[in-house]
């Protein structure tokens, strides 16, 4: 029999102060019973010592460590007689063991002053004898007796009767774990030299501020780098303390389970080819054997980091046994459609064949549902030869290849797949190919490709997602040579075709539509697709279909100046684009969040973010997004009052004088914007007449296209450059011009942020009747009296945070670690780093605790 402990162990030395957690044990106490349930290593004993040890020269305090499994009620009786004794409490009379039960529950009945009776490691207690003491004895005993229960795990008492009656309270692994100010105060005592905040942070994720995990990485501190649940100590610690506890059979289930993230009763079945995992699951839990559920009802559960770390290194040492468990996992996802994951442990189940015919069922619905990056990532994890082997997923690889503007990577897997035999002209397959040539060609602008008529559509002729990919490609690539009518007429054929097969492609088409109308000038129309558009995705993946129809949205929302919408949809679809997406959204979303915030004043921000595409766009041929850069950058550093810097810009975007617009000709975008950033210079220079012959020039070209937006936005430059110059009339006719050609979509908040005098224009005009009456009283209600000029926004304000941002919040409010938010929230580890830095910068906090305090004083958690 164990011997029986009355007084708490001595404190460590290097234990530290939770001030916090004492305050809350005081309040509790009051209560008739404390819970403290939690792993091994949590630091319950240390916790409740410390309170001890303040808190019994004011209370009678009874402490009892139960140091190995109780054998009878009797024996736990007499047990905690003696510990009440201990505190100064003697019973009635001397009594036997036989009596003791009744002795104590006599005893706790008919106690009058207050009476803590305190029980460390109950764990021990858990046969069904020994709970229905302590229930019997929590019923009978007197209002002034309290109970604080500690242990491993939450012992199996009637805890819903406390807990309806607001006598229950429960500190759990959650409650105990170390913020990143006890990391720190505890390195200051554990490291010689003094903890990095980087590192104390990294540290706090890894542990999840489980007590012994971050004593351990601290003692190591010299060996961080590799410091996870495989680490010896770690794991020598978890084996003895936690494994070895358990029975084989659990620890079969513990071991062959981690091969897994998510862990469901359903999956558990499949790994280990039995039954009844979900009972096995709840045990878990409830032993706290680092097993947290991950939602609601019970349903998912996931372990601790190091914990799951550790049982992996278990498994890794049985490697057959390992790819045995990833291919059940795989085979498992794959058939919940779920083929990320199942892709996942198909790639380490060491079956190359499954990874490819998995792989190929994968690439088609991806496709279809917008999911083209996740088809192009997975399949470059696959040696060429099976690409090959399949020309099915060849030709899907290199469709989405082509849909993310890898041209060069699309174009040699193309003459791979031409060369072999299973793709060559005569084959099934030979119709995929020469479209998937035609769209490249398309998509490169060569001229010759778009001067051909396309066949009219045949449903007999291959395959009708192809065929509808490259009526939309090619209706892109001849809205980029400025060909609006063709373009629209192909965008809406295949947006015919496309919509009852894909989202993606109905969407991308839409999103051509969209561009087409707006660059013709029927913006009403354009913004009415969008708003459909986007009705129809918000609520879906975050994938391309979605983030096609967010930039859109967000490049709408700017030019009506609802900046804050704008800005949220841009901050939540850059690390989607950022990690997957094409030259096209990222620009746009980019570009549209840094004019957002040069129009809140902020503009090292919007220069970050343009110097970030500048980078991005150097080595593509992507001419027309770069001198989109290129002019937005020169007008930045011009509203900031360095002309040096802007001239500097323009040099590198090759802008050098104004030689190359002295005469019209066919229009160009990359032109165009290069040349409004050479009048821009010339009007920063005061050389007025020079800026106007440039855009004098650019009206003409733009106008013989037809592109109405583009002619817009040289018009409001050059109505600004004209009232510079004081041909105030002038300016008032080409303002008048401009605005009858919007018919009531005018003016965009870019007229405002391209020309700083433009707002002196617009005042002039509204004071003209005929002019007033062209701008509806929705567009003066958008930009008011102050034109679209936002106030500087107080220090103390914080930016709206989108739903995903909320939702990373919330989950950062839980204690969960980045690799923890990015499983539950289904989003990758990069986007969830965005999101945690946006949190941290709209909030004005530096540190996850900090952002916490400050979402629970704005009421966002």
């Amino acid at each position: 029999m164990s011997e029986t402990t009355i007084e708490p162990p001595l404190l460590a030395p290097s234990s530290v102060s939770r001030p916090a957690l004492m305050a809350r044990l005081d309040a509790a106490s009051k209560l008739r019973l404390v819970l403290v349930a939690a792993p091994a290593g949590s630091g319950k004993t240390t916790l409740l010592t410390q309170w001890f040890r303040n808190r019994r020269q004011r209370r009678t305090v009874a402490w009892l460590t139960l140091d190995g499994p109780v054998p009878s009620p009797q024996a736990l009786a007499t047990r905690l007689l003696a510990s009440v004794a201990a505190a100064g409490v003697q019973p009635p009379s001397a009594t036997g063991a036989d009596g003791a039960v009744q002795t104590l529950q006599t005893l706790l009945a008919q106690r009058s002053g207050d009476l803590l009776i305190m029980i460390d490691d109950v764990q021990h207690a858990q046969d069904a004898p020994c709970l229905a003491l302590l229930d019997t004895l929590l019923a009978s005993c007197a209002p002034g007796v309290h109970w604080v229960l500690s242990g491993r795990c939450m012992p199996g008492l009637n805890l819903p009767t406390w807990r309806l009656r607001d006598q229950l309270e429960v500190l759990d692994g959650g409650d105990l774990a170390f913020d990143i100010g006890q990391v720190t105060q505890l390195g200051r005592k554990l490291v010689p030299e003094p903890l990095s905040r980087e590192h104390a942070e990294r540290l706090l994720e890894i542990t999840q501020g489980w007590t012994a995990g971050v004593k351990l990485g601290l003692l190591v501190h010299g060996d961080h780098g590799d410091f996870d649940g495989g680490h010896v100590d770690i794991a020598a610690y978890l084996q003895r303390e936690v494994l070895n506890e358990q029975d084989a059979a659990l620890q079969e289930f513990l071991v062959s389970t981690s091969v897994v993230e998510v862990m469901t009763a359903e999956l558990c079945d499949a790994l280990l080819g039995r039954d009844g995992s979900q009972a096995v699951l709840e045990k878990l839990e409830r032993s706290q054997l680092f097993v947290t559920a991950q939602d609601s009802h019970g349903l998912a559960f996931r372990y601790h980091p190091l914990f799951l770390g550790f049982l992996r290194s278990r498994l890794a040492a049985d490697p057959a046994r390992q790819r045995a468990l990833h291919a059940r996992a795989s085979h498992w996802h794959a058939a919940q459609l779920r083929f990320a994951e199942a892709l996942t442990h198909a790639f380490q189940s060491g079956e190359p064949a499954w990874c490819a015919e998995l792989m190929e069922r994968a690439a088609a619905r991806w496709q279809q549902s917008g999911d083209i990056a996740e088809v192009v990532r997975w399949c470059e994890r696959l040696p060429p030869q099976q690409l090959l082997a399949r020309p099915a997923l060849g030709v899907t690889f290199t469709t989405c290849l082509v849909l993310c503007r890898r041209f060069d990577e699309a174009r040699a897997m193309l003459r791979h797949l031409a060369a072999d035999p299973a793709t060559h002209e005569g084959a099934p397959f030979g119709f995929h190919l020469r479209t998937l040539q035609q769209i490249l060609q398309a998509m490169l602008g060569e001229h010759a490709a778009l001067g051909v008529e396309m066949p009219a559509a045949d449903e007999s002729d291959g395959d009708a997602q192809l065929r509808g990919l490259q009526l939309v490609n090619r209706a892109y690539a001849l809205f980029c040579a400025h060909r609006f009518d063709a373009a629209w007429r192909l965008a809406m054929r295949a947006r015919e075709i496309l919509q009852p097969i894909t989202p993606y492609g109905e969407g991308y088409a839409s999103s051509v539509l969209a561009m087409v109308e707006r660059a013709k000038g029927d913006f009403g129309s354009a913004a009415r697709r969008v708003e459909t558009l986007w009705a129809g995705t918000r609520n879906g993946p975050r994938n391309a279909a979605w983030a096609n129809a967010a930039t859109a949205l967000a490049v709408l929302r700017y030019e009506t100046n609802r900046l804050a919408e704008a800005r949220a949809l841009c901050e939540e679809l850059l690390p989607l684009v950022e990690a997957g997406g094409t030259y096209e959204t990222l620009v746009a979303a980019a570009r549209t969040l840094a004019r957002v915030h040069a129009a809140e004043r902020e503009p090292e921000a919007a220069m970050r973010l343009l110097d970030y595409l500048h980078g991005v766009l150097g080595g593509s041929h992507e001419r027309r997004f770069a001198a989109q850069v290129g002019f937005d950058k020169v007008r930045l550093w011009l509203a900031q009052g360095e002309p040096v810097r802007a001239r500097d810009c323009a040099a590198e975007f090759g802008i050098a004088d104004a030689t190359e617009w002295q005469a019209m000709r066919p229009y160009d975008e990359a032109w165009e914007r290069r040349g409004m950033a050479q009048a821009a210079l010339l009007s920063h220079a005061q050389r007025h007449d020079e800026a106007r012959g440039v855009l004098q020039v650019l009206r003409g070209s733009a106008e013989a296209a037809g592109h109405v937006l583009r002619l817009h936005a040289i018009e409001a430059a050059l109505a600004s450059n004209l009232w510079e110059t004081g041909a105030r009339d002038e300016a008032l006719q080409c303002l008048h011009t401009s605005l009858l050609r919007a018919r009531g979509h005018a003016p965009s908040r870019s007229w405002f942020d391209d020309n700083p005098r433009f707002h002196e224009v617009l005042v002039a005009a509204l004071q003209v009747p005929t002019m007033r009456r062209l701008m509806p009283e929705h567009v003066l209600r958008v930009f008011g009296a102050a034109l679209g000029r936002s106030e500087p926004r107080p220090a103390h304000a914080v930016d709206a945070l989108t739903a995903r941002e909320l939702e990373v919040l919330a989950l950062l409010a839980q204690g969960l670690s980045n690799q923890q938010i990015s499983a539950r929230a289904q989003i990758s580890m990069t986007t969830v780093k965005w999101h945690v830095k946006n949190i941290f910068a709209k909030l004005g906090v530096g540190t996850r605790v900090g952002a916490l305090v400050r979402a629970r004083a704005l009421r966002l958690v």
